[in-house]
């Protein structure tokens, strides 16, 4: 079962970092080096953005985060269409 809390109010961008505002009051963030796709992204890109339960999902990139590996702190992995798609 999911925690409710755990929905996303909103998404910051400061400097080199990507926040996520919970509806429980947490703020988490990582930095934007470990989320290149996104730190590459026009504000309009980053803008577009849908909030859910556990993640968020850029649709203009095609990509997005999820909460509990945020919360982790680790820099998350590539998935293999990434990884085939760097250049």
């Amino acid at each position: 079962m999911t925690n409710s809390n755990n929905q996303v109010m909103a998404v910051e961008f400061k400097e080199d970092k990507v926040y996520l505002w919970l509806e429980d009051g947490r703020v988490i963030g990582n930095p934007l080096d470990w989320h290149p796709w996104l730190a590459q992204a026009t504000p309009e890109q980053r803008a577009n953005v849908e909030m859910y339960e556990l993640s968020v999902y850029f649709p203009d990139l095609d990509d997005g985060l999820d909460v509990e590996e945020m919360v982790k702190g680790m820099p998350p992995r590539l998935s293999d269409k990434k990884t085939l798609l760097a250049p």
